[in-house]
């Protein structure tokens, strides 16, 4: 049997022996979408029962990808929805994530349908897309029976902004350090800051960090380091979600930050700041560098489409690092929602959320997924090791401290002479 029918079986088998419960609409007494289905009745045991003869009826899923690369993996992923879900097409389109928020929006004022049933977008426009009211408030972190193992605080949280599990956590990705194992002997890497700034001053240059304002990877490791450097006291504001711009910045200008920079200006002098995720990898490929900060899913890609080289590794800080995602909703105006939401159960699925991170490194919510099993052992060798995932995995902090803090860190780090 293959890898795809004993996955489908499985999700058939744990369907049918999941318990049965009722679903709640987030944060309001009533649904905030139209539609004949009885949302309160439905459950998880008769999910697909209910949901399938409804989706091939209406026979369309308007489905919006907000990403700039993903098209050939959801059209595989389209391919096997169709052939699961006859009858049900999916009309797809690639769009900007901002502008198809605000396309939302002005549907909503103006009393018209969405012009789209489920949205994969981008995660810093989750609080404008909720706030303005154009997200179902479905739990999606507890109704969806192929997904019931999701990391809660992946699941309810967007890029800081509490949303209660309305958006579905399909895509994560992590940021890591990577290391060159033909200078670097796998074991011997750098594994915490202090570690790096030792190895960094004994190979002056070799060491890469991308420029906190110019890339995920930088600004993630400016993170990684203020949730390790900084005082507890002061870490008690990092994942205050009601945190305003003014508190944030306050926090950034003030003495919580000082540690940090306090290590990158010892740091500063003998490592290189690249202009972006792909130059500090590049780097890698030229030989220019041994070690550097990294996204994990960007190492997984350019291994694979031989960019740079497989003797890249990507490993976590043992204080851990930091990891994002974007997530999947539906609009409150969507117009197919039995396709809909049958479309996000497929692609939280154990067989959508393994081939994705077969194909492009994205990290999965799912937290029972068994990846060294399923996976063969060289795409698990693109990838950070399992268990540092599972053990050092941390949430990103509050975008405005991040924004605040790598302001400051232009200033006196990279600008400073």
């Amino acid at each position: 049997m293959t890898l795809r029918s004993l996955l489908l079986a499985a999700s058939v088998i744990c369907a049918a022996n999941a318990p049965a419960f009722a679903f709640d609409p987030v944060g309001a007494p009533d649904f905030n979408i139209t539609t004949t289905i009885d949302l309160k009745a439905l459950t998880s045991a008769d999910f697909y029962d209910i949901l399938t003869p409804l989706a091939a009826q209406d026979g369309t899923v308007v489905f919006y990808d907000f990403g700039e690369s993903e098209k050939d993996l959801f059209a595989e992923i389209i391919r096997r929805f169709e052939a699961k879900y006859p009858g049900v097409t999916i009309d797809y389109h690639q769009v900007d994530g901002e502008q198809a928020v605000q396309q939302l929006i002005a549907a909503k004022q103006a009393g018209q349908p969405a012009p789209v049933d489920l949205f994969w977008m981008p995660n810093g426009q989750v609080r404008v897309a909720n706030e303005a009211g154009v997200i179902a408030n479905l739990p999606l972190n507890t109704m969806l029976p192929s997904a019931p193992d999701l990391n809660q605080n992946a699941a309810t949280v967007s890029r800081g902004y509490v949303h209660n599990g309305v958006v579905a956590p399909f895509h994560r990705n992590q940021t890591a350090i990577a290391f060159d194992t033909r200078v670097v002997a796998e074991g011997t890497e750098p594994k915490s800051f202090p570690e790096l700034l030792a190895y960094a001053k004994a190979n002056p240059m070799k060491v890469a960090l991308t420029d906190p304002t110019k890339g995920g990877s930088g600004s993630g490791f400016l993170e990684t380091a203020i949730l390790a450097m900084a005082t507890k006291e002061c870490q008690e504001r990092l994942y205050d979600y009601t945190l305003t711009e003014d508190e944030a910045k306050a926090w950034a200008a003030g003495p919580c930050l000082d540690p940090v920079l306090a290590y990158f200006k010892e740091l500063k002098p003998v490592v290189e700041f690249t202009n972006g995720n792909s130059d500090t990898l590049n780097l890698f490929t030229n030989g220019e560098i041994n070690v550097g900060t990294v996204w994990e899913d960007m190492v997984f890609d350019f291994i694979g489409r031989g960019l740079i080289p497989p003797t890249v590794k990507a490993r976590l800080m043992t204080e851990g690092e930091v990891g994002d995602g974007d997530g999947a909703m539906i609009p409150s105006g969507a117009v197919h929602l039995a396709g809909a939401l049958l479309f996000m159960d497929y692609l939280m699925s154990d067989e959508i959320q393994l081939y994705k991170l077969s194909v492009n490194g994205s990290r999965s919510a799912r937290t029972k997924l068994d990846i060294a099993k399923a996976l063969g052992p060289d795409v698990v060798a693109r990838l950070v090791p399992q268990d540092q995932y599972d053990a050092l995995a941390r949430p990103r902090i509050v975008g405005t401290v991040t924004s605040a803090a790598a302001a400051r860190f232009v200033t006196e780090i990279l600008q400073a002479k």
